[in-house]
């Protein structure tokens, strides 16, 4: 995935969008809003799967056409990790599956920035400048540029694991198109987004971090871990809780993360949460050092 972002910059001129995206002015404020093109769909010609990229018409989301809920039902194993505990049946409803989130803001307080304030989980919404600002019409094509990431492509986290969301995790967040609703959202009939589907632009997730109120595990990284569904306080079907939009993964003490120049790392769920602000954020202009 690393190296189809860059194959894709190189193509285009920009980066491919996240999938989601927030206008917000730097308040807490989320303004959510959704692309017809995830990020795993705009890769897919730089994975080896320009086939199936064909299959999808532009001029339509991916369940507004029969031709692109087909190819959306494709099983693909680059999408998926092999240490996911939770993987079941292709995706709920038969839809593909992905283990990992496009970084497409983050709202976590950054505690040793002058920026950061009162150590509160919210924080002033940065968004992902790395990936796409927009969508241009006629294909998946975003509006960032490398050259956007003043911070350094390898001081930027792109993608984060998220492996392990339940076949039929239920986003919080409508889908209609035109004011019409779909009968095929996630979950049989429900007209939800998906975030585990991975042709959904609901794949691209702000790093929040666990909602207020949840007191164990409340790590940024693989947070609400144990017991498997998340505990009281913070049960997976809560949004941001464990592998619900947050960064979480079944390997031992972290996740693996793509960074900005394309290279896979593995990063400690016990890293401060200001460096997760630090690496999310591409523009804010602040040291990270060693992580």
């Amino acid at each position: 995935m690393g190296l189809a972002i860059h194959n894709y910059e190189g193509t285009y001129g920009t980066t491919p969008t996240s999938g989601e995206h927030t206008r917000n002015g730097g308040t807490t404020t989320e303004t959510r809003i959704f692309f017809p093109v995830s990020f795993f769909t705009a890769v897919l010609p730089f994975i080896d799967q320009a086939p199936l990229y064909n299959q999808f018409d532009f001029n339509y989301a991916y369940l507004d056409s029969a031709g692109n809920r087909a190819a959306s039902k494709t099983f693909i194993n680059a999408f998926l990790c092999p240490s996911n505990g939770n993987f079941s049946e292709n995706g709920g409803n038969g839809y593909g599956q992905t283990d990992y989130m496009p970084v497409a803001y983050v709202n976590i307080i950054d505690t040793q920035s002058p920026k950061g304030g009162t150590p509160v989980p919210k924080g002033p919404i940065a968004d992902n400048l790395y990936f796409a600002d927009g969508f241009l019409s006629g294909g998946p094509r975003g509006v960032g540029k490398f050259r956007d990431c003043t911070d350094g492509l390898s001081q930027t986290i792109a993608v984060f694991e998220d492996a392990g969301r339940p076949a039929n995790l239920v986003g919080k967040y409508d889908l209609t198109v035109a004011g019409v609703a779909h009968t095929d959202g996630c979950g049989p009939g429900t007209d939800k987004r998906c975030p585990n589907r991975w042709a959904d632009g609901d794949t691209g997730n702000g790093v929040s971090g666990p909602p207020t109120g949840a007191t164990s595990n409340v790590r940024v990284i693989n947070n609400s871990n144990t017991p498997k569904g998340g505990p009281t306080d913070c049960p997976w079907t809560t949004n941001n809780c464990g592998p619900n939009d947050e960064p979480f993964s079944y390997h031992v003490g972290g996740v693996q993360v793509i960074l900005g120049d394309g290279s896979a790392h593995f990063l400690s769920e016990n890293i401060d949460q200001s460096i997760v602000r630090r690496l999310c954020d591409p523009a804010d202009g602040l040291t990270i050092g060693e992580f």
